[in-house]
């Protein structure tokens, strides 16, 4: 089945876009990885610098191989991106052109290329500020594979099936676009990084504000789905430690505490005459907390921990729900009952009262 002309060509047009934008963004980072700065001296090589791999047998220097999952998760993101957008475009041309031999080879391509890929970054254990990244890349291979299994049957397809392996692609390059902008986010001792906490004049009032666990319900940017949002109750601890095989343990600052607010986000249905039945949940960066004349955003989300599992961005199909963590790192003295969390979603800015502690 052919694209409807109008629709193919924006598909087409949009997929250029992103991948020579993707390859200004990429960029940095490739150099970074394969022509890394050389030290001045042989016994000046830091302990975390990049190690040039040599051909067995006589030495030759091929590439500077990264020594640590997060520069192998960086790695993996700048090197695979570009061939990933490139069979999200060919595929959408033979489609387009109704060419079924090209839609299964680039189809097979598809996920041949994701399955070497989510097997490479399956057994990485990045730091905490890399997690964001590491999370949205396996989204985006999750998607970009459903889509190459759905085109992989070739044509003719029905319409449902192809506005699905459509969606996936748009959903797949969203996903990699949030992991090449986490890879390029400043570190938080950056001087360009925006400070956890900022200094407010003036913080808003919420007279109206929802209780501690009281639901708000929305409907996602096209108005084709509809969801409910619940932040509360909350919790506190000074210590939190991951799980997995190489636990890690965090300690807040002295004076301070980590406050942890739960969230939970349910696909409560899909209404109009869109074809779109998924629903992406809102980013970590949409909450804000507010209290005593400052501000606090969320941390960097640590992934499962002995309190629970964090929250992230999924998407949901209909009927399901996402519950975790927003982590805050605030002070020891904080009055839940005057500390306010809000929500960006769209044009909605909902907000809580986080209201007593537990």
């Amino acid at each position: 089945m052919a694209l409807r002309k109008p629709h193919a060509a924006a598909l087409l047009a949009a997929g250029c876009i992103v991948t020579i934008l993707s390859a200004f963004l990429l960029f940095p980072i490739a150099c970074a990885m394969v022509f890394p700065s050389l030290p001045a001296e042989e016994g000046d090589v830091p302990e975390n610098a990049s190690s040039l791999v040599t051909e067995p047998g006589n030495g030759t220097a091929l590439l500077f191989e990264p020594v640590s999952d997060d520069e192998r998760l960086e790695s993996l993101i700048a090197g695979a991106s570009i061939p990933l957008l490139e069979l999200s475009v060919e595929q959408i041309h033979a489609l387009s052109a109704s060419d079924d031999a090209a839609l299964r080879s680039q189809a097979a391509g598809m996920c041949s290329l994701v399955g070497s890929l989510r097997a490479d970054v399956a057994v990485l254990e990045v730091s905490p500020e890399n997690l964001s990244a590491h999370s949205s890349f396996i989204a985006a291979l999750d998607e970009f594979a459903a889509a190459g299994t759905l085109l992989g049957e070739g044509i003719p397809m029905n319409r449902s099936v192809t506005d699905d392996a459509l969606g996936r692609l748009a959903l797949g390059t969203e996903h990699l676009a949030d992991a090449l902008q986490d890879c390029n986010r400043p570190p938080a001792d950056s001087p360009d990084a925006v400070p956890v906490s900022i200094a407010a004049e003036s913080l808003p009032a919420f007279p109206d504000a929802l209780q501690s666990g009281e639901r708000f319900c929305y409907d996602d940017a096209r108005g084709e789905n509809s969801a409910s949002l619940i932040a509360g109750p909350i919790t506190w601890s000074h210590t939190l430690q991951t799980t997995g095989t190489k636990p890690v343990q965090y300690t807040a600052e002295s004076g301070k505490f980590y406050l942890l607010v739960v969230l939970r986000v349910t696909h409560l249905g899909h209404k109009g005459d869109g074809i779109n039945t998924r629903l992406q949940t809102p980013l970590e960066s949409a909450f804000t907390l507010y209290y005593s004349g400052e501000t606090y955003r969320p941390l960097a989300s640590p992934g499962p921990t002995s309190r629970g599992v964090s929250y992230s961005r999924v998407v949901l199909d209909r009927g399901g729900s996402v519950t975790g963590f927003l982590f805050f790192e605030v002070p020891e003295d904080l009055d839940p009952s005057h500390a306010y969390l809000q929500a960006s979603i769209g044009k909605e800015s909902p907000v809580w009262v986080l209201g007593r502690a537990p």
